[in-house]
């Protein structure tokens, strides 16, 4: 585990109050994941690497990197989420100060206290987000408004628009049409816009198209590097 407050100012504001990353996993790095499983997957490596080199977030072309996201799929207890959360906070950590602007496709002037590059939600709280901005109105639904066009990457205000997307039990709310299209809506925006999303779920990847349907099944084989956690119950080791 490291100790945030050596990071820049502007870093440990990112993760300590920008990103939405439960207490517990701040600080976290990917040697506490190997002393506890024994590995830290080198799929999520490699795409770390991809990150820093250019070849994720928002670039023209690159196909098959650009827009790609990770999937953590398996059993409850498994530590999908320390995985998917420690993956997000190392490209912040990992970024040389100077390649901020350049890495996550920021304009320096975006570049602040208000920038969003790294945020983690569950996808119920995703939806209940969403589904409140029915009952606001004026300033008040306007702000929530431009959050959750933030997290689609399609605000006008680009430093609203979150680089990385961390999705954590994506599917257990999936059922209804507003669900399923919200579930659909986001992620192949994201994808669109080249801003990649992590997703963890305890749906197999292979159940997809059984679950999801066959169009999100394909779409997620092209989306999503499949990262699947296996092992002992990490929650009860703890």
């Amino acid at each position: 585990m490291y100790d945030i407050s050596t990071l820049s100012s502007l870093k440990k504001h990112w993760l300590l109050r920008n990103s939405n990353i439960p207490r517990r996993f701040l600080g976290l790095e990917p040697s506490d994941i190997t002393d506890r499983t024994g590995l830290f997957p080198s799929e999520v490596s490699t795409w770390i690497d991809d990150v820093l080199e250019d070849h994720v977030i928002k670039q023209v072309g690159k196909i098959g990197t650009n827009g790609v996201g990770l999937l953590f799929d398996g059993t409850p207890g498994l530590g999908k989420t320390t995985h998917a959360v420690v993956t997000a906070m190392e490209v912040i950590r990992r970024i040389p100060e100077e390649d901020l602007a350049r890495v996550l496709q920021y304009e320096p002037s975006s570049l602040g206290l208000k920038t969003r590059p790294i945020y983690y939600m569950t996808y119920p709280e995703f939806l209940s987000n969403k589904k409140s901005t029915f009952d606001a109105d004026g300033e008040d639904k306007r702000n929530m408004v431009y959050q959750i066009d933030g997290l689609h990457g399609r605000s006008k205000f680009d430093w609203l628009n979150v680089r990385v997307l961390v999705i954590d039990d994506l599917g257990k709310e999936y059922g209804s049409k507003y669900d399923d299209s919200s579930f659909d809506e986001i992620l192949r925006l994201r994808y669109d816009k080249g801003l990649p999303t992590i997703v963890t779920t305890n749906v197999r990847l292979e159940n997809w198209e059984a679950q999801y349907g066959e169009a999100m099944a394909s779409f997620a084989n092209e989306a999503f590097i499949r990262v699947p956690i296996i092992g002992s119950d990490l929650r009860g080791a703890q």
